[in-house]
């Protein structure tokens, strides 16, 4: 069982201490050690090598036969995703249709979108099992979440395909975004445990007993859902329906799909009637709806940060009307950057900066947007880094040599298509093409920023495309401070040294220009273990998804107090003595 613990000494606690902020440790314990894997499948190769030479390509080979039939099912017969009030399946007449971002040709899947009566019906579901999924014990709600994990995982190879068609990611982005669907289900259930035990004591009154209880909200919470990642889709909605609030589920078209496939296993796993009402509709109808509703307690959401503002006017503009302050809790995307030190080392660079900025075609919140890399460096950086990018496979990613796929959302192919043609005009490095004939194809684009205070570098991009600024190496102060002030976002960000006394200069530096800073990785953070991410200015309210902390920003704590012999008598009054 994974428990929250005290702080350990790092390799780098000197530099938090000369931060001068605390070492908060506890979802450390989730991270994989990398060392300790690979020794243990080194251990079972030594022990029956005949499995690594005959069994593991029939084992790849049986997969990719799955694969493909698993495919040809889901095109012969797309998957009918109707809106769910309590246990009911609604099918509309609002019928929107999931293609194949790589192949737009291809239909996938049916998602009838609800309408505003569906919407309030969904409402009053949730408020009507609000009273009794409150009282469920910590236990009961505990043993569904891990049930859950467990048959997700046992149906894992058509969810990944599922990822794979509808949200045009490789086999390996597929399969790390269920690794961290399970991971954050299995970790959440487990820091609910630890939670649940934590006492209050009170000091001096020997007689008062306390006891603290993890109540959920007064009303239900709506979770709006990005297309990026099934795990963060599923977290939004599952993360406040853990800890006892009933939950509306608003994934956006792309991930309906696998969310709905989530939402069935959670329905077989014994979650009862009403605690999730997925509710797929138009994003501004469903934001209208609920934030009318007299019980709207609560948003969790991810997307840009004009939509979170809108909900932030809705909210204010019908504050009068509401039970209670409602909490709004969101994620919204960066200007995350790459800052390169001369002492760095090149290779490292360079494969953290192709990763970041055109895994998943550029599409997360935290891919990489800008960087900024020395002029001693940069004739070096600048040929290695082309390299590697031109040697990219783009195309459909359910070929296993496919390194990048289409993109998935028509609005943000056409801001990229935008985005290179105002750029044509900039040096251009490589890529600078898009091609919509098959596919939402874009080609990664490089190009070389002369001017620090160019656009390019502040705002945030949704694709792969990565504008550079080189900055002379008697200029890394100057450059250090433009990458720290430049932009009005703040969710994710890199240092790039070998030098301890440079990293701590920098941390200092870049301490509020993102709030998941790495050293010396990619700024997407690495690909093993679960992190708890969230960003600052305009990047979101920064919870820290992905934690125990997070879980608590969906409680509202009841402390109560039980006197065993009475009230004791107030001192220096006489009417009450």
């Amino acid at each position: 069982m994974l428990k929250l613990g005290f702080a350990v000494p790092t390799r780098r606690s000197f530099r938090c201490r000369h931060l001068g902020v605390a070492g908060i440790r506890g979802e450390a314990g989730l991270s994989v050690d990398k060392k300790k894997t690979k020794g243990l499948q080194d251990e079972q190769v030594e022990k029956h090598p005949e499995m690594e030479a005959e069994d593991a390509p029939r084992m790849q080979r049986n997969e990719r036969v799955l694969i493909s039939h698993a495919i040809q099912e889901i095109q012969r017969r797309p998957l009918e995703v109707p809106t769910i009030i309590g246990d009911d399946p609604v099918y509309t007449m609002d019928k929107q249709q999931v293609s194949c971002p790589h192949h737009l040709k291809t239909n996938l899947a049916q998602v009838y979108y609800a309408n505003r009566k569906q919407i309030e019906a969904a409402i009053k579901s949730a408020l009507s099992a609000q009273g009794t999924w409150s009282l469920v014990p910590i236990a009961e709600r505990l043993a569904i979440w891990r049930r859950a994990a467990d048959i997700i995982e046992e149906d894992e190879l058509r969810l990944r395909v599922f990822l794979m068609l509808t949200l045009s990611k490789t086999a390996d982005d597929a399969t790390r975004d269920i690794r961290r669907l399970l991971s954050s289900l299995r970790a959440n259930a487990d820091y609910l445990e630890h939670l649940s035990e934590l006492r209050f004591e009170i000091q001096g009154d020997m007689n008062v007993f306390p006891s603290f209880h993890l109540r959920p909200m007064d009303g239900f919470v709506a979770a709006v859902a990005p297309f990026e990642s099934v795990a963060l889709s599923t977290s939004l909605a599952l993360c406040p329906a853990l800890m006892g609030n009933t939950v509306l589920w608003n994934p956006t078209l792309e991930v309906a799909p696998a969310s709905f496939l989530i939402h069935r296993a959670f329905q077989e796993a014994g979650l009862p009637s009403g605690v999730i009402n997925f509710v797929p509709a138009n994003e501004r109808l469903f934001l209208d709806t609920i934030t009318n509703a007299i019980h709207f307690a609560g948003l969790n959401t991810q997307g840009r940060a004009a939509g979170y503002r809108h909900v932030h006017k809705l909210v204010s503009d019908r504050m009068e009307r509401y039970i209670c302050f409602p909490r709004l809790v969101a994620e919204c995307p960066g200007q995350n950057f790459h800052f390169v030190h001369a002492s760095a080392k090149v290779e490292s660079v360079v494969s953290a900066t192709v990763q970041a900025a055109f895994g998943f075609a550029g599409q997360y919140a935290n891919s990489l947007s800008r960087m900024y890399v020395p002029s001693s460096m940069w004739p070096r950086l600048r040929a290695k880094l082309l390299e590697a990018t031109e040697q990219l496979n783009i195309g459909d990613p359910v070929q296993p040599e496919t390194d990048m796929g289409a993109m998935v959302s028509l609005e943000g192919f056409r801001r990229m298509q935008k985005l290179l043609e105002r750029t044509k005009n900039v040096e251009q490095l490589c890529g600078g093409g898009c091609d919509d004939s098959i596919g939402r194809f874009v080609q990664p684009t490089i190009v070389r920023v002369t001017d620090p205070l160019d656009p390019l570098l502040s705002e945030p991009c949704c694709g792969p495309f990565l504008p550079v600024f080189v900055y002379a190496d008697d200029s890394f102060g100057e450059a250090l401070k433009l990458a720290a002030n430049q932009s009005r976002y703040a969710l994710s960000g890199s240092i790039f040294a070998s030098r301890d006394e440079v990293i701590l200069h920098c941390l200092n530096q870049l301490r509020m220009s993102a709030s998941n800073l790495y050293v010396n990785e990619r700024c997407t953070g690495s690909n093993y273990g679960l992190t708890p991410f969230g960003g600052n200015r305009l990047s979101g309210t920064n919870d820290k998804s992905g934690s125990a902390y997070f879980l608590m920003r969906w409680s509202s704590p009841l402390l109560i107090e039980e006197t065993v012999e009475g009230p004791l008598p107030t001192q220096g009054s006489k009417k009450f003595s």
